[in-house]
């Protein structure tokens, strides 16, 4: 890749996967052209463009202007999930996108579309396969209260006896709960006594029944 434009072209198909339309929209850009003059090198990006290249693809700025030293930005970060950056927080923190957990219409649909908010979030938890969840109700309380943003990492969906997962449930949607298991059922205990159990027998289990782990936790107290 010598230059320029062979790099932006990297981001996108290597990095990105996406065509030349998505990456303009991803980019705010109206003209999907403008993405085929870059990659031609018939026009140079101005350097507000380059940092939102670097940004959505997860490359360092050096690297795409220069095409020497090291290509990740963030290495692990999962940047689908991810948002504009705030650059006040510094080099450790990442913009996160939060989904509203009542959004998401069906277990494939998780997490919904649509973002309702951003946090910035540790680099070190933010790695790919997780994404930031807006908790809706009290059943976790006091461990995990309403309006609280949980990250959900969904490639860990291995059940362990004691730890905390979203699933899905057909009368309830999402549904964040500590999760116990028994030889026939599962049984989905909120923290808070005063909501009951949840059993979910053998028979009723499938592979979109769990969504993913609760991995960390972020909440004002």
């Amino acid at each position: 890749m010598n230059t320029l434009g062979e790099r932006i072209r990297y981001v996108r198909q290597d990095i990105l996967k996406v065509n030349q339309a998505e990456f303009a929209k991803r980019l705010d850009f109206n003209r999907v052209a403008t993405i085929s003059d870059y990659e031609k090198d018939k026009r140079n990006p101005d350097i507000t463009a380059l940092r939102k290249i670097s940004f959505i693809g997860g490359v360092k700025l050096d690297w795409l202007l220069t095409g020497s030293g090291p290509i990740s930005s963030y290495d692990m970060i999962n940047a689908e999930h991810a948002c504009e950056p705030r650059s006040a927080f510094g080099e450790h923190f990442v913009c996160a996108k939060v989904y509203d957990m009542l959004s998401a219409g069906g277990p494939r649909d998780f997490p919904g579309t649509d973002h309702i908010d951003s946090i910035m979030v540790l680099k070190k938890d933010f790695v790919k396969g997780s994404l930031a969840l807006r908790v809706r109700g009290e059943a976790m309380a006091p461990n995990i209260l309403h309006d609280a943003t949980v990250g959900i990492d969904v490639n860990d969906k291995r059940l362990v006896s004691g730890d905390i997962y979203a699933v899905w449930l057909n009368f309830e949607g999402v549904s964040i709960k500590r999760v116990f298991i028994h030889s026939d059922k599962v049984v989905l205990k909120p923290d808070n006594p005063t909501f009951p159990h949840t059993a979910v027998y053998a028979g009723e289990l499938n592979r979109e029944f769990v969504l993913g782990k609760v991995v960390w936790l972020y909440q004002s107290y």
